[in-house]
């Protein structure tokens, strides 16, 4: 059985294209997503929320049981103002303006306070639950920076934004209304003990209530869960098309292929529109229902309280004040049902936050630190590497078992090769030669430490890559790739990145890189905004700034895959020339196809099919080697025929 295996490398050399997880939209015979538990996860994980932020919700729901007592309150001075004042004052028939006028003021105050304690309440769950999403964000962030670079190279940008976003927004969206849902109990207690003390048919009447609106609610989540499934999955389509179509512009226009485009995003966008009406729909049917249910218990417990009156087992003053705990009753009612009804997507949104949380296979970092004497001597020592899908692939959809949908393989693109660039050898410069697919970039990643070898040791001045600390590794080592990523800030930045070099320095790196002239033409220097990926520049001035960013933290070990490719070649050749001159101090690995490129290297390592197929200087491997030599010859023809081409253009 075949199948597709990841690009692995910044190159051409990977063993194949690996299709992104949920990149194509659901054919019209897949079976409905799944419903999910919903009610019992779904309120853990809003505990479990609670609990995260246990002091700020702790004070939000007494603030919400003050509301609760509050509310109680009222009802108890309405039902006594109409008992003591209102029903005396119509059977004397005078009224009694001091009583009412003093009714009328606990009213006014008891609502004041409420007031506050609904601000309260409002205020501290906004924070606890916006905080809530910072944390979760950061988390997964944390996530993106700590997983191996093939990790990132097997998902797909859109849904990994929407993660980020919708996901975690949808997870924490219950959380406003619960802790008032909580508090609220209080006053479903306290009504309950009420109407068990006026009639128990009120008590029959308020149970059924509650009961009635738990059975719509689980009748709600049967329908609405797989839809908030789908319209979770399908926002993340509509970000990664959006993410795709917007960071791909330049093939879009150039292939005039707009229209094709926006038909793609139309009808991603319009299915997401069609299932959120779907949502919408079921809402509608059930959000009526569940609102009408305290209207429907007031006329209960009024009819059932005048055939009580009138037998003369209640007060008009008792039913007044059981009416009236009933209309307030509706608000909170109303909460259970908005915090039931959101649990859906609580459950959806929090499933696919921990499947990233719980990603297997993070890089982790030593404790070890090089020797401050060392000079930059690499060696890779019986070193394999194979590319797994099965170790990258979380967020691919799986089975019931547990198992991806397609049948992973392992694609090796390294066997067993073994190289030194050492200085103190004479091997300060090493190039990397071989055809496309002869795993050049997977080495300089290796080197790199940006994935781990399956065996072997790659090792910096006697230490193992994998001992050594994030600073230590990053600090040392620096690696530039063909495709040069530059941020949407100043050239200064996008040279320190935050670090505090000075001026000189960045200059100095800029002049190695020939990059100081250019940038200097630039309306505002070292602080010209280069935009989007550094979209106002030529392929080859981004890979010089590119190049800047590694020079200007003198690393111990410098790798450059194919890092000058969009430069001239006089100009690639003064790169070149410079990084050997003035960075005496760096080892230097170079992943080179020019001939310009190779003749500057003291030893050239040739791969054939993942093997060291020769070792040795490039007039020897010229001498020695048929193939070295036809690939090499191959690639400088190439490289003539297209300077002639360049040139015939400029004529």
């Amino acid at each position: 059985m075949t199948t597709t295996s990841p690009n692995p490398g910044s190159g051409d050399d990977a063993p194949g294209i690996l299709p992104s997880p949920d990149r194509s939209a659901r054919p019209a015979t897949a079976p409905p997503p799944q419903h999910p538990r919903v009610l019992l996860p779904g309120l853990a994980r809003l505990f479990r929320a609670v609990w995260e932020r246990k002091l700020l919700f702790a004070i939000a729901i007494l603030g919400g049981i003050a509301f609760a007592l509050l509310q109680i309150g009222t009802s108890a001075v309405i039902g006594s103002v109409t008992e003591q004042v209102i029903v005396p004052a119509f059977a004397q028939g005078r009224p009694m303006h001091g009583a009412v006028a003093i009714g009328a003021l606990a009213i006014v105050g008891i609502a004041v306070l409420r007031a506050v304690t609904v601000a309260t309440r409002r205020v501290l769950t906004n924070v606890g639950q916006y905080d809530l999403q910072r944390e979760y964000r950061q988390k997964l962030s944390q996530v993106f920076a700590d997983v191996p670079l093939l990790w990132h190279r097997r998902q797909s940008t859109g849904t990994l934004l929407s993660s980020v976003y919708a996901d975690v927004e949808a997870t924490f969206f219950s959380l406003m209304p619960f802790p008032f849902a909580l508090s609220t109990l209080v006053m479903l207690a306290y009504a309950a003990v009420v109407a068990a003390q006026v009639s128990p048919l009120i008590l029959l009447v308020m149970v059924g209530m509650v009961v009635l609106l738990l059975a719509l609610n689980v009748l709600l989540q049967s329908y609405a869960a797989p839809i908030a499934m789908e319209s979770q999955r399908l926002r993340a389509k509509v970000a990664e098309i959006a993410h795709e179509s917007f960071d791909g512009a330049g093939v879009v226009k150039s292939l005039g292929r707009e229209d094709e485009e926006e038909a793609r995003f139309t009808e991603a966008a319009e299915q997401l529109r069609r299932n959120g009406i779907r949502f919408g729909y079921v809402r509608a049917w059930f959000d009526p229902m569940i609102d009408v249910l305290p209207n429907i218990g007031i006329l209960l417990v009024v009819l059932l309280g005048a055939w009580r009156i009138t037998a003369g087992d209640v007060t008009t003053g008792e039913v007044v004040q059981m009416a009236y705990l009933f209309s307030l009753m509706a608000l909170p009612i109303r909460s259970f049902g908005w915090v039931l009804g959101d649990l859906s997507r609580t459950v959806v949104g929090w499933s696919r936050i921990s499947t990233v949380l719980n990603v297997r296979g993070r890089q982790t970092y030593g404790t070890q630190v090089l020797p401050a004497d060392g000079r930059g001597r690499l060696e890779l020592a019986d070193v394999s590497f194979a590319y797994r899908d099965d170790e990258i692939a979380v967020l691919a959809p799986r089975t019931a078992e547990g198992r991806a949908d397609a049948e992973l393989i392992e694609t090796t693109a390294l066997h067993h090769v073994s190289l030194v660039a050492d200085p103190a050898e004479g091997s300060r410069v090493l190039a990397i030669v071989g055809a496309t697919g002869s795993g050049k970039s997977t080495l300089a990643l290796l080197a790199a430490r940006l994935v781990d070898p399956g065996s072997g040791t790659v090792s910096l001045d006697g230490a193992d890559l994998r001992t050594l600390t994030g600073e230590a590794l990053t600090g040392d080592v620096a690696l530039v790739l063909q495709q040069a990523f530059l941020f949407d800030e100043s050239v200064r930045y996008n040279v320190a990145l935050g670090e505090d070099f000075g001026e000189e320095e960045i200059r100095r790196a800029l002049r190695i890189a020939q990059a100081e002239e250019f940038v200097d033409a630039l309306p505002e220097g070292l602080d010209t905004v280069l935009g989007e990926r550094g979209g106002s520049l030529s392929g080859g001035q981004r890979q010089r700034i590119a190049l800047a960013r590694a020079l200007v933290r003198r690393p111990r070990l410098l790798i450059l895959d194919d890092a000058t490719s969009a430069c001239d070649p006089s100009v690639e050749e003064a790169i070149l020339a410079g990084i050997r001159t003035h960075m005496t101090d760096s080892t230097l690995l170079l992943v080179a196809y020019r001939k310009s490129t190779i003749s500057i290297a003291d030893r050239v390592v040739f791969l054939e099919d993942g093997r060291v197929a020769g070792a040795a200087t490039h007039a020897e491997l010229r001498r020695t080697h048929a193939a070295y030599r036809a690939l090499v010859d191959a690639y400088d023809e190439a490289a003539i025929s297209h300077s002639l081409l360049e040139a015939g253009e400029d004529a």
